[in-house]
């Protein structure tokens, strides 16, 4: 469905969060305390790269 390097767009509540750059999908990491998928990212504005909670976000690829 995504691969890395697509271009995204990130919602939360219906709203835009931000464009950017697909990297991966990450799940439960017990050498991290992560217990949810999470979305790793990196944001057009500013380069940064962003782990967010798949729980709480929608997203669209960017054609």
């Amino acid at each position: 469905m995504f691969r890395t390097g697509d271009r995204i767009e990130v919602f939360s509540a219906g709203r835009s969060i931000g464009t950017g750059v697909f990297i991966q999908f990450s799940s439960d990491n017990e050498d991290l305390n992560l217990h949810n998928d999470f979305l790793l990212w990196v944001e057009d504005k500013d380069q940064s790269a962003h782990m967010t909670d798949m729980s709480s976000i929608n997203i669209r690829k960017i054609t």
